[in-house]
């Protein structure tokens, strides 16, 4: 049964190869990034798989609230339904320790925007629906 998966994160690392190894058995995924050049190489890598695969891509900076709620009506606008959302994104080190929101970059990216995606796409997940968190042991504490 081919399923329909929301990947954040998707442009390389975890959130890629999942990308890639989910379109080669022929489900659709959703890649967000927060690149427009790196989800265009991934539409061009993921597109050119073998199979019946299908990927769309959407682009959000998830430290940015306003963003996320962007990305998830954009999701809800194109499916009725999701199988699955595997929260990867997340950030180590960045220029840019407070979002404009006054959050902590690596809190609000790590955190509270996969809790903000997954509250407003719940309803697209029926009892058979997956939600997968990711996480990395290599974070810093942070004030």
């Amino acid at each position: 049964m081919k399923k329909t998966i929301l990947i954040t994160g998707a442009t390389d690392g975890i959130g890629l190869e999942t990308a890639r190894m989910l379109v080669s058995q022929g489900h659709t995924v959703l890649a967000h990034g927060r690149s427009t050049a790196k989800l265009e190489k991934v539409e061009t890598l993921l597109s050119s798989l073998p199979g019946d695969g299908r990927v769309e891509t959407y682009k959000a900076d998830l430290s940015r609230m306003a963003d996320v709620t962007v990305l998830a009506e954009a999701v809800r606008k194109n499916h009725s339904t999701l199988d699955g959302l595997i929260n990867n994104a997340g950030v180590y080190k960045t220029p840019d320790p407070i979002t404009p929101d006054g959050l902590d970059t690596r809190f609000a990216v790590n955190t509270i925007a996969p809790y903000l995606l997954t509250q407003q796409l719940l309803p697209l997940l029926d009892r058979t629906g997956r939600i997968v968190n990711l996480s990395s042991a290599a974070q810093a504490p942070f004030d």
